[in-house]
């Protein structure tokens, strides 16, 4: 039977309360409206990141990237999974912030530089709905999103958070503004993310994944603030195309209308952990190695 696009469920909620069923809202977009969109979307929100040196600095320091890309990137979307699937007010979701900020406490990182990160998981998948989505997002889903990231920047102790999501892109704008810039250390970090997607696509895309990942960057400054070069023009071309086709499918074809995609293959595939991960384990190998129930991260789970 073909999943024909059904919006009953989204436009019931985009009626709803915003500034109560907020995480609801984002959760159905995430996980079936447009939940490979959000999935992408985080994954390239992580390498503009590393357009800003004070960030990618710590990065390079912990060799986190570059020696363990895959794991990072697996943990990264693990523990973002686990804070945001019950809200960071439920039991799970405030024991992954806490073990998250625990892990932070091992690191010198700025208010701003978080606020940056913060911003660009609340931006990203907004940039990627208009560039490259089957629609572009309502003002109510942007406010949705606003509202769930600020839980989780609260939640971080993330001081300054703007006020609304118009205001913390003007703060995104300015701040990139002013702090973007090449760096070797930005290059050498986001070459690891790049090499650690690798065992994430299909064996016929890892050659050209990285033309096709700044392609969707969509974005020469922050390609020249990362050292990276450029994608060909037949290059762009051919996955714009393409990616204009699977906007048009999925403007009537919605795979993951009935089934959630948290329970499909795809949200499931964690190279590092084949098995499934162990939440007190996700982070730097040398951070949580003794996080074993009485010792390594506090806010342990049994």
């Amino acid at each position: 039977m073909i999943a024909l696009r059904n919006s009953k469920q989204l436009k019931k909620l985009q009626a709803g309360n915003i500034d109560q069923n907020y995480h609801e809202l984002v959760r159905y977009l995430a996980n079936h409206d447009a939940p490979l969109d959000y999935l992408i979307a985080g994954e390239l929100a992580q390498i503009q990141t590393f357009g800003i040196p004070s960030i990618s600095k710590i990065l390079r320091r912990t060799k986190q990237y570059e020696d363990h890309g895959t794991k990072r990137l697996d943990d990264t979307r693990a523990i973002l999974v686990e804070i945001m699937k019950d809200t960071v007010h439920s039991e799970r979701g405030a024991h992954m912030v806490k073990h998250l900020n625990w892990i932070h406490g091992h690191y010198e990182i700025s208010n701003d530089d978080y606020l940056y990160t913060l911003a660009l998981f609340l931006i990203e998948p907004n940039r990627w709905m208009n560039t490259f989505g089957y629609r572009k997002l309502a003002d109510v889903e942007r406010r949705a999103a606003y509202l769930d990231f600020k839980d989780l920047g609260t939640a971080m102790n993330i001081k300054d958070i703007p006020a609304d999501f118009e205001s913390f892109n003007d703060w995104y704008q300015n701040y990139r503004q002013h702090n973007m810039k090449f760096h070797p250390d930005n290059k050498i970090v986001a070459q690891g993310l790049i090499d650690g997607m690798k065992p994430m696509v299909p064996f016929f895309l890892r050659p050209i994944i990285q033309p096709i990942m700044l392609t969707l960057l969509n974005d020469d400054e922050l390609i020249d603030a990362i050292g990276m070069k450029r994608p060909s023009v037949l290059m762009r071309f051919a996955v714009k195309s393409l990616m204009k086709v699977r906007a048009t499918v999925l403007k009537v074809f919605n795979p993951w209308q009935h089934k959630a995609f948290e329970y499909g293959r795809i949200a499931q595939y964690y190279p590092t952990y084949p098995e499934g991960y162990e939440g007190q384990l996700l982070g730097p190998e040398k951070v949580v190695r003794h996080a074993r129930p009485g010792s390594g991260c506090p806010y342990h789970m049994s």
